[in-house]
Order: C-alpha cells, then structure tokens, then sequence
C-alpha cells in the first residue's frame, strides 16, 4: 500500500476520558505513619484512601461506563506507534462514530446520576472516615471533573511535508516519514490477526475438552469480530479476509447451546477451529489468551 493511499483509507482517533479518582493519598496520615515509626516518608510509602464509598452504585456506573468507552475505542481501531492515538479506517469511521456518540451518551447520564448522589456520599464519607476526613478533598464543583473526547486527526503523509529545504534533504525526510508510516501499517495489521488468532484459540481450547464450560460470547464474540474484521483490514490483506470468511463460515447460524447439548456438534467445530488455528500458527508465535 501507499503511503498516499494509506492516508486515504484511514485517520487517527483519540479518546480521552476525564474522572474524578476517589482514591487520594492522605498525606497527614501518611506523616503520623512515619513519624509514629521514625521512618522518612519516602521510606514509609504512602496512605491511601477512598474519599468516597467506591462500590456506591452511581459511582461504578460511572466506572462501567468509561471501561465501556474505552474497550469500544479499542475495538474499533488498530494501533498507532505513537501520542496514544489509534488507527480508524473510513470504513469504520460511521459506526465508530455512532457508538462513541451513543456510549457519551450514557457516560453523561451516569455522571449526572452521580453528582446528584455525591452530596450523600459526601456525608456519608464524614460519618466513615472519621478523623481522616478532609473537606479539601472534595470538589465543589464535581460535574467539571468528568468528560470525555474524541479526537479526529488525519494520518501524516509524506506527500504533504512542506519546508524550505534543500531537494535532497526533503527527500530524505519524506523517505523517512514514508518508512515510518509503512512500519506503523504493519504493526497495525498485526492486531486484527491476533483478536482473530485469539478467539479461535479459545474456541479450540474450551471446546476440546468435553468438560469444559464456556459462555455464549465465545461463540457471539467472534461473530462480532468477524463483522467488524474488513473494516479495520488497512491494507486490504486478502490472507485475512480468507481467514475471516473460514471463521464466518465455521459459526453461520450456530446456537451456543448446541455445542452444549450435541457432542458432535461440538466436535467438528472444534476440528474446523483447530485447523485454522493451524493455519495461523506458523506467523502468529506465542499470544496469551484471555479466559472466554
């Protein structure tokens, strides 16, 4: 692919997630602790607390719902090898918009459900904490502490580096930027094959073993990869594509539960996941699978 071509196909997205952290140091109670046991501070460590009650359920909805909009962001984008911004093809540009617009949505709505609460948990954290509780801990303005950001920026290209240099040496620096940018694609396309690498290995592992459990989502996952899979192929990698229609092919119309109640069922989705996982081995190397 082209470096022009690959500044066509995709841009970079950045999310950043703004929230009040509950869990502070108390640093008097860090002081009396190293004062208590002549120990310099840096020695002793430092006391944490939590300045509110963290299991209260506004506050983990609030939790929940930034995990939520973090997971999606990484889900529907490639790595970047650099400022923490990913990789976003046009091919995935409307959907990923959609779902971040949607997921903002609900992030808003469970901080505004925890700022109404947050009086209480104030009152309640005084009454706890005793001693250690310190007004200046607590925002009044808490609703400032919470945002979220989506970035759209476009990819750098070579094409577009301008300077008053000499010939030879703008040449040198596109070649530079062209080197780079061609580097970032592979590294990029590296990761839709581990996500497909890695559900099909959990699929060979759970279903092997005739003992052993499984949830829907090891099914329902990889058909949820599978759709998303040509969009997020940068460089329009046919061998993927492959892969992913075999995947496809393998869990068309397939219940969960059959693999539960049908043994042989189970058995042959287990030999086609196998022999994928076969297929893919040679270039993909050692990977940690997650527990489905």
């Amino acid at each position: 692919m082209t470096t022009t071509s690959l500044s066509e196909r995709a841009m970079l997205a950045s999310l950043n997630i703004r929230r009040w952290q509950a869990a502070l140091t108390d640093k008097k109670i860090t002081a009396e602790v190293a004062s208590t046991h002549s120990v310099s501070q840096k020695r002793a460590g430092r006391y944490r607390k939590n300045a509110i009650d963290v299991e209260a359920l506004s506050f983990k909805a609030v939790v929940t719902a930034a995990s939520e909009l973090r997971n999606q962001h990484y889900f529907y984008t490639l790595p970047w090898s650099q400022d923490g911004a990913r990789i976003l093809t046009t091919a995935m540009f409307a959907q990923y918009s959609s779902e971040m617009r949607t997921l903002r949505g609900a992030f808003g709505r469970t901080v505004e459900a925890f700022v109404a609460d947050y009086p209480r948990l104030k009152q309640a954290a005084k009454r706890e904490l005793n001693g250690m509780y310190n007004e200046a801990d607590y925002p009044t303005q808490i609703a400032a502490k919470f945002g979220v950001e989506v970035v759209i920026m476009p990819l750098p290209d070579s094409q577009d580096f301008r300077a008053s240099l000499s010939d030879d040496t703008v040449s040198d620096i596109k070649k530079d930027i062209q080197a780079e940018l061609q580097k970032s694609a592979q590294l990029a396309m590296r990761e839709p094959y581990e996500r497909l690498y890695g559900h099909i290995s959990r699929i060979v592992m759970r279903l092997s073993d005739k003992q052993a459990v499984f949830r829907d989502t090891l099914i329902t996952g990889l058909a949820d990869l599978c759709a998303i899979l040509p969009g997020l192929n940068l460089t329009g990698d046919p061998q993927l594509d492959d892969l992913r229609k075999r995947a496809e092919k393998m869990i068309a119309n397939l219940d969960p539960q059959e693999l539960r109640d049908r043994p042989s069922v189970r058995r042959d989705v287990a030999r086609e996941a196998a022999q994928i996982q076969q297929l893919m081995a040679g270039f993909m190397g050692p990977t940690s699978l997650e527990a489905a």
